[in-house]
């Protein structure tokens, strides 16, 4: 009983670490975008080119933010499918 407490308690350790991280992943996409499209209007505000770099900064903002978009859905989808072939061999041990 007291291993499988242990256990229960490790496992909800583990996943709420795990969504901190994520969450951290996601503020970072949006905290590149940001800092690509408030750098790119300072850029104008400086240099007196108003929409150039401002565009530039919300495409280059939007191509980073969509590669780590990429990189976090990959690996939450392959987390998905560990969890369902982990959960579907413990039902199937479960049954014999």
């Amino acid at each position: 009983m007291v291993e499988d407490s242990a256990s229960r308690r490790r496992r909800r350790t583990a996943s709420i670490a795990q969504a901190y991280r994520d969450s951290h992943e996601v503020m970072s996409i949006c905290l590149s975008l940001g800092v690509m499209v408030g750098g790119g209007y300072w850029l104008d505000l400086r240099f007196s080119l108003l929409p150039l770099f401002t565009i530039t900064g919300v495409i280059l903002g939007f191509v980073a933010a969509g590669f780590s978009l990429r990189r976090l859905l990959e690996r939450l989808d392959k987390r998905s499918r560990q969890e369902q072939s982990s959960s579907s061999a413990s039902n199937d041990q479960g049954a014999t």
